[in-house]
Formats: C-alpha cells, sequence, structure tokens
C-alpha cells in the first residue's frame, strides 16, 4: 500500500463508533481531566494572587502531556504493528506520520480548549493581569510535554519493544503473597518494579525540583522530594496492579473462578502500597509544613492517581464464571 494514511486508524474509528459515548469518553477524558486541573491550579494565582500556582499549573500540564501521549502513542504503535493490520503491506513511515497527525490534532484540540477555558475563568478574577502568562505558560508546557512523548515513543516504536528490566525484587517478601492466589500479588509486584526501574517516573521529581523557590530551607526539600516520590510510586504501583491484573483475568477467562477471591487477593498489593504511601505522606507533610490542608491535599492527589487503576482492576475482577 502506498498511501501514508494508516488503514488502523480507520478501524479504530469505527470501533469508536461501536462504542458510542463512553468509547468517546474514555478517549477524551484524561487529557480533559488533566486540562481542567491545570485549570484549577491556576485559579489560585487567578484569585488569591499565588503567583506560584502558574508554574505548578505549567509543570502539572507538561508531566501530564508527556505522560498521557508517551503511553496512547506507544499503545497505538503496539497495536498497529501486532493487532489486525500487522500483516498487511503497509508503507514505510505511515505509521509514523500517522500517529504524528492524529497527535497534532488531539494538541491543537487541546490548546484551543485549554485557552478558551482559562480566559472563561479569569474574566470575573480580581487578579487577571497574569492571563496571558498562564495561556502562553500552559499551552508551551503541553506543546513541550507531547513533543517529547511523540520523540521518543516513536523512537521506541521504530526499535521494537525491548525486553523488559530485571523482575527480580530486591528483597524477597513472600509472606506479602495472598494464599488465596499467592502469584498474583508476586506478578502485580514485579510489574511495578519493572516499570519503576525504566527511570521515566522520576521526571515528577525533577519538575518538583525544579519549582522549588531560590533559598528553601533542607528539611522543606527533603519533603517535597518524599512526597512527590511516595505519589508516583502510588501511581506506578496502582496502574502495574490493575494491568497485571486485567492480564491475570484474560488467561483466565476460560476457568470457572470465584470473583471474591480474586479481587481479595488482586486489591493486596495496591493496598499494601497505600498503606506505605501514607506513612511516607505523613513525613512529607510534617518536613514541609504540618498542616491538615497540605495532608488532604495529598490525599486527594493519591485518590486522582489510584481512581481510574482501581476502577479497572474492579472491572477485570468481576468474573465470567462459577466459583471454584
Amino acid at each position: 500500500m502506498a498511501a501514508w494514511w494508516h488503514p488502523a486508524i480507520r478501524a479504530d474509528w469505527l470501533v469508536l463508533q461501536r462504542t458510542g459515548a463512553v468509547g468517546f469518553l474514555r478517549v477524551i477524558g484524561g487529557p480533559t481531566l488533566l486540562l481542567v486541573c491545570c485549570a484549577i491550579v491556576v485559579c489560585g494565582d487567578f484569585y488569591a494572587g499565588y503567583g506560584w500556582c502558574l508554574a505548578a499549573g505549567a509543570l502539572f500540564a507538561l508531566g501530564g502531556s508527556y505522560a498521557i501521549a508517551h503511553q496512547r502513542l506507544l499503545v497505538a504503535t503496539e497495536r498497529w504493528r501486532f493487532g489486525w493490520c500487522g500483516a498487511l503491506p503497509i508503507a514505510r513511515g505511515a505509521t509514523v506520520s500517522t500517529l504524528l497527525l492524529v497527535a497534532a490534532t488531539a494538541l491543537l484540540t487541546a490548546l484551543a480548549f485549554i485557552t478558551a477555558l482559562l480566559f472563561a475563568i479569569s474574566v470575573p478574577a480580581p487578579n487577571c493581569v497574569d492571563r496571558v502568562y498562564a495561556v502562553v505558560g500552559i499551552d508551551i508546557a503541553l506543546v513541550v510535554g507531547a513533543a517529547l512523548a511523540a520523540a521518543r515513543a516513536l523512537r521506541r516504536g521504530a526499535r521494537g519493544s525491548p525486553a523488559d528490566g530485571i523482575r527480580e525484587p530486591l528483597f524477597a517478601m513472600p509472606w506479602l503473597n495472598d494464599p488465596r492466589l499467592p502469584h498474583l500479588l508476586d506478578w502485580q509486584r514485579r510489574a511495578a518494579l519493572v516499570r519503576w526501574r525504566s527511570g521515566g517516573n522520576f521526571m515528577l521529581v525533577g519538575l518538583v525540583l525544579a519549582g522549588v523557590p531560590q533559598g528553601p530551607v533542607l528539611h522543606e526539600v527533603v519533603g517535597l522530594v518524599l512526597l512527590a516520590l511516595s505519589l508516583t510510586w502510588l501511581g506506578v504501583v496502582m496502574r502495574a496492579s490493575a494491568d497485571s491484573t486485567l492480564d491475570a483475568a484474560r488467561l483466565m477467562a476460560a476457568i470457572p473462578f470465584d470473583p471474591h477471591r480474586v479481587r481479595l487477593a488482586a486489591l493486596r498489593y495496591p493496598a499494601i502500597g497505600a498503606s506505605v504511601t501514607a506513612v511516607l505522606a505523613v513525613v512529607g507533610v510534617a518536613l514541609v509544613h504540618p498542616s491538615i490542608a497540605l495532608w488532604c491535599g495529598c490525599v486527594a492527589c493519591g485518590a486522582a492517581a489510584s481512581a481510574w487503576p482501581v476502577r479497572r482492576l474492579l472491572d477485570a475482577t468481576r468474573g465470567q464464571g462459577g466459583a471454584t
């Protein structure tokens, strides 16, 4: 096929049409939530005069756009290479050009949406002089994050999927395993370790350090890094647990199993990760500034990072058959 437009995009469009509103919401849900959260953060400057909220919103937009674009481009590349259209004689460069065009369209739509949203929420604000800086900063952050994600994801897709890193945990903890399904927790733990050791999760810590003002107290910096590490680790654990549970449910799709037992075993490692994160967050909040507001903000961030993976995990453990 000499066309530069990859035929898999039409197949994905047909699937999206058949799934209807649910599929459409799955596509736009994550980016929309990111943009709305960026606007909420910037409101701290518009309505309360906190100038650092502009930098925080831009950093949040940079990290969020990179994460969303990188994950979706990798998934699309793998699906197009090994899915139903994988055996078609596709022209060289068709995958890259199609993905870049789709990503550019989505980015332009996001830029238009966040620009209109920021102008709308800044009209009644008492401090709207920073409106232009907020729009420019968040737009540039979205563009830079998406560009970095596209460069990395497409380069990795061109090389093929390399083997994952070392899956052996540093400390063997067999007592963590659930006796109902002992290998499920070990699977979740190893998947989380591989994602954590890949190094891409430390970008958030770098963004936090970049946003630290000049002349901070040492214990405050340590607290901020600890908060960033704990929340990042929680997100990694939740996503890895959900993906591993979904894969395990697919393997057990042909056999009857007790959904309640599987769900309890699947929630064991996420509960351990949430408990460890809570302890680290308490220490981080105590180092930065002991306050209920900061603690509630950390809880809200952890809940936001865990909501969708936990939903996927619960959906994967609904069960198709009877009890074993």
